[in-house]
C-alpha cells in the first residue's frame, strides 16, 4: 500500500499472489486435465512467478476453487498419471430460453444488413461465447444459421485480406459440372447474395467478371506477386436510367446526370449475366436506354419471363 500511496501505479509488487495462482489455476485447468508436473512448470517459466509449488500448494489453490464452487475431478490416462480438470464452475454464461430465442432473432437481423468482415467478427464473437455456454441447443441453433456453415475460419479471413488487396490469386474449386479445378481469379470482394456467400472477381477461365461459391472453395493455392489481365477481357457498356431514393452504385458505375431521385448511370463490366441480374432487381424503376443489342436481349428475357407464367 505505501509503495502504491507513493507511485500511484500498480505493477505485479502489489499484487495478491494467492490470489492470482489461484486465478491462474483456474484458468489453466479450465484448459483441460493437467499433471501435477504440468501445473508445477506452468508456475515455474511464468513470467511473474518463476517457482515451482509443492503438490500441497496445490492443493490448497484447488481447495480454494472448490470452496468458490468449482466442480474439480482427478482423473487418469493411459499412462496411468493422474490430472486434474475443472469440469463446472460457477462462472458459465447462462441463458434462459427466452434469451437465446432473442439473440438468435439478433443475429438473423444482423445477417441481413452486414458487410463479410462484420460477419466474420460476429460469427468468431459467437464461437467463443459458444465456448462458455453449457447449452447444447443453443449451439446447434447458432450452427444452423452461421452464414459461413463448415468453411474453414483461416480461409476465410485469408480471402478477406486478398480482397482487400485486390490480389490474383489461384483457388482450388469444387465446380459442379468440372469437379475440382484451380481458377484463376483478380479478387474484389466476399458478398452476400440469396442468403449465400459468393468471391467476386474477375476470372481468367472465361475473361469475365464472376462470382464462385464460398463454399465450394477449397483453399488458397497461390498469391499471383505481380498481376495481370486475361488476355480475352471483354468489357460491355450500359447506360441506363434508374428512379431511387438511395441507389446502390457498384464501383464500375458512375452517374451521369441526375435529376431529383432519377439517375442517368453507366456501367462498364465484363459480366453480363450479373448486370442483367441486378438490373431485373430494379424492375420498373430501371429503364436500360442502350446498346440497342443488351437492351433487345433484355426485353426478350421480360418477354420470356411474362410467357412463362401465362403459358398452359
Amino acid at each position: 500500500m505505501k509503495e502504491f500511496i507513493k507511485s500511484q501505479k500498480v505493477t505485479y509488487n502489489l499484487m495478491s499472489f494467492t490470489a492470482y495462482k489461484a486465478l491462474l489455476m483456474f484458468e489453466l485447468l479450465s484448459q483441460g486435465p493437467k499433471s501435477f508436473e504440468q501445473i508445477s512448470d506452468y508456475f515455474f517459466n511464468h513470467p511473474y512467478l518463476r517457482e515451482r509449488i509443492s503438490i500441497d500448494t496445490m492443493r490448497v489453490y484447488i481447495n480454494s476453487l472448490k470452496r468458490v464452487g468449482c466442480e474439480i475431478k482427478r482423473v487418469k490416462g493411459e499412462d496411468k498419471i493422474s490430472r486434474y480438470v475443472i469440469s463446472s464452475h460457477p462462472f458459465e454464461l447462462k441463458l434462459s430460453p427466452e434469451q437465446i430465442r432473442v439473440v438468435i432473432r439478433v443475429y438473423k437481423s444482423l445477417v441481413k444488413n452486414i458487410d463479410i468482415k462484420e460477419l466474420y467478427s460476429l460469427e468468431s464473437f459467437f464461437e467463443k461465447i459458444g465456448n462458455y455456454i453449457k447449452d447444447d441447443e443453443f449451439i446447434a441453433d447458432i450452427k444452423k444459421i452461421a452464414m459461413f456453415g463448415e468453411t474453414d475460419k483461416e480461409l476465410i479471413k485469408d480471402l478477406i485480406d486478398c480482397c482487400d488487396r485486390k490480389d490474383q490469386i489461384i483457388v482450388q474449386y469444387n465446380s459442379p459440372r468440372s469437379g475440382i479445378k484451380d481458377i484463376e481469379i483478380i479478387a474484389d470482394k466476399l458478398d452476400i447474395s440469396n442468403g449465400k456467400i459468393y468471391l467476386y472477381g474477375t476470372g481468367f477461365e472465361y475473361g469475365q467478371y464472376s462470382k464462385f461459391l464460398l463454399s465450394r472453395i477449397k483453399c488458397i493455392k497461390e498469391i499471383k506477386a505481380e498481376k495481370t489481365l486475361p488476355v480475352s477481357l471483354n468489357y460491355l457498356k450500359v447506360l441506363y436510367e434508374l428512379i431511387s431514393d438511395n441507389p446502390d452504385l457498384s464501383e464500375d458505375e458512375v452517374v451521369i446526370n441526375q435529376n431529383g431521385n432519377k439517375y442517368l448511370v453507366e456501367v462498364n463490366t465484363t459480366n453480363k449475366f450479373l448486370l442483367t441480374q441486378k438490373l431485373l432487381e430494379y424492375g420498373p424503376s430501371c429503364k436500360i436506354l442502350e446498346p440497342e443489342d443488351f437492351k433487345a436481349e433484355f426485353v426478350a428475357l421480360l418477354k420470356d419471363m411474362k410467357a412463362g407464367y401465362y403459358c398452359g
